[in-house]
């Protein structure tokens, strides 16, 4: 009888410090809670397992050169706003959707299924997870489409100054200027230093007020100017004066010159038409970071978000 009781006491002690565990094991599954999606922590380490395997199938969506669990976890949950915002616009990427999407990679790239699903098997990536990357880059391009595209613009003046930008050092890029030329006789002038003439302009455009010496200050609007039509030292002068912007004072024929550019357009020639577009792409990507991270700090506040990493 004794033993029984102890077989029996033994046993209740197994079992309660199985289910002790299996409630420790499944606690430290839990990673986050998004609404009612669970994520658990065997999700993010297999993406973290398979993440070379995803940048192969959705570059789009793994575009950072290294992940942490944080980081991984954050995909999870930015995947689940997308597709609850998406869907409450009508845009339901089901099944069939999917399906549609891979045949018509494996057409384009000639392959069979034997061909894709043995790709998948080189890579430890299952054709289900492979499938679920699919609807998740589907529905990561209507996203950023339909909600994050028309939240942003590209001028074209971004564009110029882009390309001036990065070929500063370019001697045939050409502009085109509006100027306002403020100018004085320097015979009229007791302090002739450049410097103070630029000083003096910066406060008159603040205050509408000129010291005596410079009463007999002059302007005149320059509208259209084309940089071949200037003289070399003003062009170079011109060059280096952001638009918005005085230039440097430079004496020329007696007078002493300060430039305000008004606008500043680079003269479009063929080279620059040739990466105009790669430039803006560009552009609207970069744009398209912030503004997306941005619109997912509003987001979160609409979300019950329980993260435990």
């Amino acid at each position: 009888m004794k033993f029984l009781i102890l077989t029996i006491l033994l046993g209740m002690s197994s079992a309660f410090a199985q289910d002790s565990k299996s409630s420790e094991k499944l606690l430290d599954k839990i990673v986050a809670v998004v609404n009612t999606r669970v994520i658990s922590l065997s999700e993010i380490r297999r993406m973290d397992e398979t993440l070379e395997a995803r940048r192969e199938v959705s570059p789009i969506i793994y575009s950072e050169k290294s992940y942490d669990q944080k980081k991984l976890l954050d995909i999870m949950i930015k995947s689940y706003i997308i597709r609850d915002k998406i869907n409450a616009q009508g845009y339901v990427i089901n099944d069939d959707a999917v399906e549609g999407r891979i045949k018509m990679t494996e057409e384009r790239l000639g392959l069979k299924r034997a061909d894709l699903l043995q790709f998948l098997k080189s890579k430890s990536l299952t054709y289900e997870e492979y499938f679920e990357i699919i609807r998740e880059t589907m529905e990561y391009n209507i996203f950023a489409q339909r909600i994050i595209a028309p939240l942003i613009s590209v001028t074209e003046q971004e564009i110029k100054n882009e390309y001036y930008r990065r070929n500063s050092t370019n001697n045939a890029l050409s502009f085109k200027y509006n100027l306002v030329d403020f100018y004085i006789d320097e015979s009229k002038l007791v302090d002739k230093n450049e410097g103070k003439f630029l000083a003096v302009l910066k406060d008159y455009q603040l205050t509408g007020k000129l010291p005596e010496e410079y009463r007999d200050l002059e302007s005149n609007n320059l509208d259209a100017l084309n940089e071949d039509g200037l003289s070399k030292d003003l062009a170079k002068v011109l060059k280096t004066t952001s638009e918005g912007s005085f230039s440097k004072a430079i004496s020329l024929n007696g007078y002493l010159h300060v430039f305000y550019v008004q606008k500043k357009d680079l003269v479009e020639s063929q080279e620059f038409l040739k990466f105009k577009d790669q430039i803006q792409n560009e552009i609207f990507m970069n744009k398209g970071k912030s503004v997306s991270a941005n619109w997912f700090d509003r987001e979160y506040s609409n979300y019950y978000i329980k993260n435990l990493l």
